[in-house]
């Protein structure tokens, strides 16, 4: 029955059937089509189907889509022309050449591409055998001599309708790819590439066939106003779909799992985290951007704690890290914000699920009144509308802190820009033209799984050379000038992500890069990378991203203590305030104390401060590694640590001052002046900590001991007694600890310029306050200092 004359679509025949989907107070009837799809010539419906079953990267602008509806994983070309492809053609060896269903969702897409619509058009017609949703599709099940039978038809417009591929993209892909190829239909497409050896012909694919699932939701319509007061919709229920089948199929990155949760709270404050990145306008070159930020499927987005760097590559963050920053924000310990204790790990999930901590945050917003329990794990359970106020308030009290991080932070800033200035080149006109900067774009921009894939394919290509060589087989012009064109296009990758690091080690220090180029040797480049290195890498693993928005809210933690009813808006104040000292000390530590640009190894880079988390120079990073080797994320309370001491040094309190000063937030500046005292306590305390941690360390390792077993033996070799023996052990082992403290102490006086105790340091920011605002105490101290 087709009840919409004027308006073509395109009919697919199969059985159908139906399912739920159902949970507490939801209840979604779904149905499908079992059918099939075919490369070839004949203009059939299931040739019709093959040229219809297309990614997401075509059907939709990739950059315009919410991070809501990015459900497939990133589509390995290499993989399906080379692997999958040679199977279907019987050239791989193998007899049967079958493929497990595709699983599809029929959506409406937007009209300018941006997306899916969350809901089909209202129902204009339905009855026992058939439905219609008005211009986009409709749906008849067969009878037959009166009976339904098992046979349904779909009839869909092609042009307003998108079938997503919820499972088996790469399947689909190669019967698309060699639908395309005998059809000669790639016209432009920069995917191309991959498939240019494929050379086939009508009787190698007479016989192929895919079996395709095509799903609807008949319950989706607009008006059906009970299931969206619920929030669920087509792109919910296409990711609820999406975790299912995936569950216990190949495992989807953490990050992808992430992207796909609607449970999880924390996870859609990280979708918003990374919305408020994606949608960034061209105004400011510094700003942090998407392709910073790793998301896909790749190795370097997984959850791994045996890497220091968050990535290898060129991203310095992953969703991952801001899921992990987001739960322990909203949703960690309570002592985990107490500077003088000791929880490092606030990322598990046994540890994260604090409901108090929750519950303290949104004092004061309509969410008190309203919820009666707060769970992270309750973004199905309340209202839709209230969870996303709720991932609205507590997510900005993440972000006010990791958004200005990630902008104003002189190391990020400086690699920020010097990003951008590639993005740019690579989007001018000429540039645009040649194929091999097209390719590099792609790379370097459109996520780290797109370059993990490019770099499988190259080893892909190699193998299979060295497979043809091994069985004597000839080798073909194609796959050498394919393996040639790869290996040419990686290095013109690495070329551009050489200027990149160049240009942002040199703004980082100050230095003119083309001056620096044209008088300075290979070496001394080497150098001011390496320095460069050292703090970009320390910035990029987990434990700083960590470490620093817990410092941030471990101060408001203090700045409210006496005062455990403070509303929503007044924390987000008090945030925003100490994130923005924080920021402020931070970059006048990594700030030049000249203005000039250098044009050789010259001013900041030389000073010892620089080294601050070089793990084998004189610095804080080198105060740890007396007594912990590797660093992962539970290293967050180092650097909580190591931040404070940061912003009150002498290198950096200027910059405290200027906010300090400030006439806009003088209330939360005598608040923290108060707290002052207490601060420096902490810091000097955990100062002593990690002096103390380096001197156990280095009595308790296995070289040192050793070294006392053989001079035990040599002693008792010379025929001392054993009393006299321990005697000299004693003193081995006290000289020992003096020589680490000494060490320990060094490490730290290198990165901050001296050993301030806490009169120093509260003096210096204090000098221009009147000291009788503050407690007895404190007044008492300054009094004794000066």
């Amino acid at each position: 029955m087709n009840l919409n004359f004027g308006v073509q679509k395109q009919d697919v025949y199969g059985t159908y059937g139906e399912f739920t989907i159902e949970s507490e107070n939801k209840h979604i009837t779904a149905q499908y089509l079992l059918t099939k799809m075919k490369p070839g010539v004949e203009n059939s419906w299931e040739n019709s189907l093959a040229d219809q079953m297309v990614p997401w990267r075509e059907i939709f602008k990739i950059d315009e889509l919410t991070f809501d509806e990015l459900l497939q994983r990133d589509l390995d070309d290499s993989r399906v022309a080379n692997d999958l492809i040679p199977y279907l053609l019987g050239e791989s060896g193998s007899n049967a050449r079958f493929f497990p269903p595709i699983l599809a969702v029929l959506a409406p897409k937007r009209i300018d591409k941006s997306g899916i619509l969350p809901y089909y058009p209202p129902l204009t017609h339905q009855n026992d055998t058939s439905m219609s949703f008005g211009n986009l599709f409709e749906f008849e099940k067969h009878t037959l001599n009166g009976q339904l039978t098992p046979l349904g038809v779909l009839k869909y417009n092609q042009k307003q309708s998108a079938l997503i591929i919820v499972d088996g993209q790469h399947r689909a892909m190669a019967i698309l790819a060699l639908h395309r190829t005998i059809n000669q239909k790639w016209g432009d497409n920069k995917y191309a590439s991959y498939y240019n050896h494929l050379q086939v012909n009508q009787q190698q694919i007479k016989n192929l066939e895919l079996p395709v699932c095509i799903v609807f939701f008949p319950d989706l319509y607009e008006g059906n106003q009970a299931l969206q007061t619920q929030g669920i919709d087509l792109k919910s229920v296409s990711r609820e779909i999406f975790v299912v089948v995936n569950k216990n199929a190949k495992r989807i990155s953490p990050s992808r799992e992430l992207l796909l949760d609607d449970e999880d709270l924390a996870a859609r404050m990280m979708r918003n985290t990374l919305s408020q990145l994606k949608d960034r306008g061209e105004d400011n070159s510094s700003v942090a951007r998407i392709y910073s930020f790793a998301f896909g499927d790749s190795l370097s987005d997984a959850d791994t704690r045996k890497s220091e760097v968050v990535t290898g590559q060129l991203e310095y963050c992953t969703a991952v890290a801001l899921h992990k920053i987001h739960c322990a924000i909203s949703f960690g310990m309570k002592d985990a914000f107490n500077l003088d204790e000791s929880v490092k790990d606030i990322t598990d999930k046994r540890r994260v699920k604090n409901k108090e901590r929750c519950e303290d945050l949104l004092k004061g917003t309509e969410l008190e009144q309203k919820w009666n329990y707060y769970d992270r794990f309750s973004g199905k359970y309340h209202p839709l509308q209230q969870v996303q106020l709720a991932v609205n308030l507590l997510g900005n009290l993440t972000d006010v802190v990791l958004l200005p991080l990630f902008d104003q932070f002189t190391p990020f800033a400086v690699y920020n820009q010097a990003m951008r200035e590639v993005y740019q080149q690579l989007q001018t006109p000429l540039l645009r033209t040649e194929e091999i900067h097209i390719k590099s774009f792609n790379l370097l921009f459109e996520g780290s799984a797109v370059q993990a894939i490019f770099e499988d394919h190259i080893h892909r290509l190699k193998d299979k050379i060295n497979k043809y060589q091994e069985e004597g087989k000839p080798i073909s012009d194609y796959l050498h000038n394919q393996l040639k064109d790869a290996k040419n296009t990686l290095k013109a990758v690495e070329t551009w992500e050489d200027k990149i690091k160049l240009n942002t080690a040199c703004k980082l220090f100050s230095i003119e890069c083309d001056r620096f180029l044209d008088n300075n040797s290979e070496n001394e480049k080497k150098e001011l990378l390496a320095k460069a290195k050292s703090i970009l890498d320390a910035i990029s693993t987990q434990a700083f991203q960590l470490g620093y928005p817990m410092t941030i809210h471990s101060i408001v933690e203090l700045m409210i203590e006496n005062n455990q009813s403070t509303s929503y808006e007044e924390r987000l104040r008090i945030t925003k305030f100490i994130s923005q000292l924080y920021l402020k000390a931070l970059n006048k530590y990594f700030s030049s104390s000249s203005d000039s640009l250098h044009h050789t190894l010259t001013g900041l880079i030389n000073e010892s401060r620089i080294n601050v988390f070089n793990p084998s120079e004189l610095g804080l990073r080198g105060l740890l590694h007396l007594h912990l080797k590797e660093l992962n994320e539970s290293q967050w309370i180092f650097f909580r640590y190591a931040i404070l001491e940061m912003v009150h040094c002498k290198y950096s309190y200027q910059g405290l001052l200027e906010e300090l000063n400030s006439p806009d937030s003088q209330d939360l500046a005598q608040k923290y002046l108060k707290i002052l005292p207490s601060i420096i306590d902490s810091i000097l305390n955990l100062r002593k900590e990690f002096i103390n941690k380096g001197i156990d360390s280095s009595i308790k390792s296995k070289e040192f001991n050793n070294q006392l077993e053989l001079q035990k033996a040599q002693l008792k070799g010379q025929g001392l007694l054993d009393e006299d023996i321990e005697k000299h052990v004693a003193t081995i082992i006290k000289t020992k600890q003096i020589d680490v403290e000494k060490l320990a102490k060094e490490n730290i006086k290198a990165s901050l310029g001296e050993l301030a105790d806490k009169n120093k340091i509260l003096f210096r920011l204090t000098t221009n306050h009147n000291k009788t605002e503050y407690n007895s105490g404190f007044a008492t101290g300054i009094d004794e200092f000066l």
